[in-house]
């Protein structure tokens, strides 16, 4: 997003949404630039699509986030390599906690993740003022790009999902990314006119 593109968007959603009193001290024009620098920070990182849901579980606020990238990752001759490696070293790099397996997707294998992780929330975002550390539940997908669908080169398409309610991972969370990571899939037009296309 530039700034006019993020300036319209806070005041669409100010306009349309109940703002807590927190945000309501945040000028409009110091939300656009946050947006803005986050806009840009996720298009220098690969992401093609985000979303968040806020919903209600058993009468329980509940929040998500959703990220899709696109990654350059010259994975080898073989995807079904690729895919085991790939779950092996990020497996061995984290911490305690983790699961993490090979499944077989309509758009490939994958390697999938699920644990959990610490994020410091900085004290500009939190209620209190003060930095806070929230624990989130984590989905990671890992899946190599076919190379008809990458538009030439190698790429690995990450699928993210996090969310601080930790209880309603398992009810409610994990059933929806299950059925998200079904839907993915990977297309070319044709021959002649290879594309990307990504569809949710």
């Amino acid at each position: 997003m530039d700034f006019d593109t993020a300036w319209a968007t806070v005041n669409a959603r100010s306009t349309s949404a109940s703002l807590t009193p927190e945000t309501e001290q945040q000028p409009p024009a110091e939300m656009a630039r946050t947006l803005q620098q986050i806009s840009r920070l996720l298009a220098e990182a690969g992401v093609v699509y985000t979303a968040n849901c806020l919903r209600s579980v058993e009468g329980e606020t509940s929040i998500g986030s959703l990220a899709v990238a696109v990654v350059d990752f010259p994975y080898g001759d073989d995807p079904a390599t690729a895919v085991r490696g790939t779950l092996r070293g990020i497996l061995d790099s984290r911490r305690g906690g983790w699961a993490a397996s090979v499944i077989d997707a309509p758009c490939g294998q994958a390697a999938v993740f699920t644990g959990s992780q610490i994020y410091v929330l900085p004290a500009v975002f939190s209620p209190s003022g003060e930095e806070l550390k929230v624990l989130t539940a984590q989905f990671h997908a890992i899946i190599p790009i076919p190379p008809k669908a990458g538009g030439g080169g190698q790429h690995m398409c990450l699928v993210a999902f996090s969310t601080p309610q930790i209880a309603h991972w398992e009810r409610c969370y994990a059933p929806i990314m299950a059925t998200v990571l079904r839907s993915l899939h990977f297309t070319v037009e044709d021959e002649s006119n290879t594309r990307d296309e990504l569809e949710l």
